[in-house]
């Protein structure tokens, strides 16, 4: 749907880059915003992009998308013509979450808008139309227009789909990044095994992989997002169905995990773990599990050194666990003392956490993990404080993530 404005008063693309990241109000204040100045941060307001023709010397302005960490280069342009040139002046790192996703979005239609590519009627009008829809879901919209905007969207996404055009790919990202949000947690499968079909009709290998990517801008940033959900949604069903392989998972740089808050050898042992490898060597396992026990914090106070704990630890308890689960282990009692242990370390990494950090919303799949090998009330309720804290969040998030662990303190009669 065309023309769609976002009402005065809920736009994101104004607030300062502080309160855009942690996903909270901003009431645009300068120099420096009200919750800002409550926390002490540094307050910056968006810095400026701006595009310049190569055939024209106007100069037009819009608005720095943090989806990418570094200017778009010219081979990185799919127009014929000479490409244009983008300045950015800041270098910041990009935003990983729903307000930075759709920022890719909006960046990419000014792309192809600004550089007058040559690409089908139908692509175009796919990226404006679910660019309208995103805006409107992050506003909450629950009216007709809402809805005519996500049927538009799906109706573009399906006829570009059929013409396997890999534009497509930001459309299937897009209801991916929402599935995640808003549907079951961890059933977030639909949308990947979609976006893996689509993208073997146009590579096999890294290579071609890196060509694509080289010659469309920002997809490697929504392939960044889709393979993450991958390996941590099949990390939380425990069903070891990976839908991308290894060299599809080489396109998660260490700007995306630094930003999540992961560490990268705990992402490793993700991965790992999704795969079923444990499943050969138990005592690997332990190994590996112990390996993120000795790296963890032991005086985590900062936001990031508090992630690393909840990343680790969770990633340690679940590879305690499944190696408990093994008939070669005959210490289930053992295990059993230490996984507990690592449910108190990563309970309290979350109840310390802010919910304004940056990272507090990405411990999702580290507080599902927690709750699911949960073993005393308290340690309940810092979970349940969590799932109830991103339901507050300025976009509400995980609404089934209380319900599904709470069906399994039930079955273990903790509560």
């Amino acid at each position: 749907m065309a023309g769609v404005k976002k009402p005065r008063g809920i736009r994101h693309d104004r607030h300062c880059e502080q309160c855009r990241a942690n996903g909270i109000k901003c009431d645009l204040n300068r120099p420096r915003c009200q919750p800002c100045a409550q926390s002490g941060a540094a307050c910056q307001y968006p810095q400026r992009v701006i595009w310049m023709g190569s055939r024209e010397k106007k100069q037009t302005t819009a608005k720095k998308s943090p989806s990418s960490s570094s200017p778009v280069s010219q081979d990185q342009d799919l127009s014929p013509q000479e490409p244009q040139q983008l300045r950015v002046q800041s270098n910041k790192h990009i935003p990983i979450n729903l307000n930075g996703f759709i920022d890719l979005l909006s960046d990419f239609y000014q792309e192809i808008q600004s550089s007058k590519q040559e690409l089908p009627d139908e692509t175009i009008q796919l990226i404006s139309q679910t660019l309208s829809y995103a805006r409107l879901r992050l506003q909450g919209a629950n009216d007709d227009d809402a809805i005519q905007s996500h049927l538009v969207a799906l109706t573009n996404l399906s006829r570009v789909i059929d013409s396997a055009h890999p534009i497509a790919l930001f459309g299937i990202g897009t209801f991916a990044m929402f599935e995640v949000c808003c549907g079951s947690f961890g059933n977030w499968q639909r949308h990947l095994h979609g976006a893996r079909s689509l993208l073997d009709l146009h590579c096999s290998n890294r290579a071609e992989l890196d060509s694509l990517t080289g010659r469309i801008p920002g997809l490697a940033d929504v392939l960044a997002y889709l393979v993450w959900f991958d390996v941590t949604g099949t990390l939380n069903r425990g069903d070891n169905e990976l839908i991308f392989d290894n060299w599809h998972r080489e396109i998660l740089t260490l700007d995306f995990l630094d930003w999540v808050g992961c560490p990268p050898d705990t992402f490793e042992l993700f991965v790992y773990l999704a795969k079923g490898e444990h499943d050969v060597d138990p005592l690997d396992l332990s190994a590996r599990a112990m390996q993120q026990v000795l790296r963890m914090n032991a005086n985590a106070s900062t936001d990031p050194s508090l992630a690393d704990v909840a990343y680790r630890g969770s990633a340690a308890m679940v590879s305690f666990a499944r190696a408990a689960e093994s008939s070669l282990s005959p210490s289930a009692a053992i295990h059993a003392d230490v996984i507990s242990s690592l449910v108190d370390k990563v309970c309290d990494a979350i109840s310390r956490m802010p919910t304004s950090s940056r990272f507090y919303v990405h411990l999702a799949t580290s507080a599902y993990l927690t709750g699911m090998h949960a073993s005393t009330g308290d340690q309940c309720d810092v979970v349940r404080g969590y799932w109830r804290n991103c339901q507050l969040c300025d976009f509400p998030r995980y609404p089934d993530g209380q319900e599904q662990c709470e069906r399994r303190w039930r079955d273990k009669g903790i509560i």
